[in-house]
């Protein structure tokens, strides 16, 4: 594997990406799959649709990876995050870094989410069992609505 980023409209295959990213050298090898969950802030959700300004976002998402690898010396890192409509449970991101120490591979992956919710322009909207609607970016309301 390498350092790639990727977005998709199909669902995450947590079992694929992790044979994509096995290597030898590599004596950690995590898993962080971001789920749809099903309170939000105390609110009930019933799904979220993700939107990306595709071009922008996999740059953006490539560029972060590098700059992940780079800082703690990976040499495999691949992010996915899906687009389009999830129900409560599906996964909507998932990052794989490969490591020769697990302490590298905790810290970068965190790092790494945290950055995407604040740098990716990916969009979601979620909606409440109350039937309200939300755009959020970067962990920011952006909308609020009725369906």
């Amino acid at each position: 594997m390498a350092v790639e980023a990727r977005l998709t409209d199909k669902p995450i295959d947590a079992n694929a990406l992790l044979a994509q990213c096995a290597a030898r050298e590599n004596g950690a090898q995590l898993l962080f799959l971001g789920v749809v969950r099903e309170q939000h802030q105390g609110r009930k959700v019933t799904r979220i649709d993700y939107e990306a300004y595709e071009g922008m976002a996999l740059k953006q998402l490539q560029k972060l990876a590098e700059e992940i690898a780079a800082e703690f010396q990976l040499a495999d890192v691949l992010v996915v995050h899906r687009t389009g409509r999830h129900e409560i449970g599906d996964a909507s991101l998932a990052v794989i870094v490969g490591s020769p120490h697990r302490g590298a591979a905790f810290d970068a992956t965190r790092k790494l989410v945290d950055r995407l919710k604040h740098e990716v322009p990916i969009w979601k909207r979620e909606y409440f069992a109350d039937g309200s609607v939300e755009w959020v970016l970067a962990d920011k309301l952006v909308k609020a609505e009725k369906e």
